[in-house]
C-alpha cells in the first residue's frame, strides 16, 4: 500500500514539475548610475550611452540607466 502511494506522489511531482520551472520570474534587468555635474542630455551621457549600443545594451530594453 505505501509503495503505491509512493508512486503516484512520484508521479504527480514528475507531471506538475515542468509547470513549476515555467513559473519563474522574469529576468532582471541591469541597472547602471550615472552621477553627472552637468545635465543628463550632456556630453558624458551621450558618449556612455552610445558607446553602451556598441556593446549591445539597449536602454529601456536590457539595460536601465539612472542619472542624478
Amino acid at each position: 500500500m505505501r509503495l503505491i502511494g509512493l508512486a503516484v506522489i512520484v508521479a504527480v511531482s514528475l507531471t506538475l514539475a515542468p509547470l513549476a520551472a515555467e513559473a519563474q520570474g522574469a529576468k532582471k534587468v541591469p541597472r547602471i548610475g550615472g552621477l553627472l555635474a552637468q545635465s543628463a542630455g550632456g556630453p558624458g551621457a551621450a558618449a556612455l550611452t552610445e558607446r553602451l549600443r556598441e556593446l549591445g545594451y539597449m536602454e529601456g530594453q536590457n539595460i536601465a540607466i539612472e542619472w542624478r
